[in-house]
């Protein structure tokens, strides 16, 4: 196994490039770090230590689209009750609303506009124990 890779970032697809950075930056809080091409393409967006890329890739978000799918993206950050109260109040459609999950997580997740489930979680302290809200793996929705 080889230990040379440093870190993985997810891309999502979408029609309009420029509207989906506006997305990430006015309703979640990401920062644009770049954007190429005119009109533009491809572009890179940073929130804390977490990394997204944007592409124009029109055929990929219409078939997100058309067929119903929903590809997941993890973002794991810290303190999740200010940041689930900041997206709250930015009205990101928020298709699952935060609790302790049983796989030793707070979650919550996102539908953004392209059809991506953004799961934003926090691993809670070992020594707390799942709470009545707990939500297992059959019980929650994909």
């Amino acid at each position: 196994m080889t230990k040379n890779y440093s870190a993985a970032v997810p891309v999502i697809s979408t029609s309009n490039v420029i509207e989906t950075v506006r997305y990430f930056e006015q309703t979640l809080g990401f920062e644009q770090q770049w954007i190429w091409g005119d009109p533009p393409v491809y572009a890179g967006l940073k929130a804390g230590g977490a990394t997204l890329y944007i592409t124009h890739d029109p055929d990929t978000a219409n078939a997100i689209g058309e067929r119903g799918l929903a590809p997941d993206i993890f973002l794991w950050v810290s303190d999740i009750d200010s940041v689930y109260e900041q997206h709250r109040a930015n009205d990101a459609d928020i298709v699952e609303q935060l609790a302790t999950r049983v796989w030793g997580a707070r979650q919550y997740v996102i539908r953004e506009p392209n059809g991506y489930r953004l799961k934003v979680a926090e691993p809670y302290e070992k020594e707390e124990k799942p709470n009545s809200d707990a939500v297992s793996p059959a019980t929650a929705s994909r």
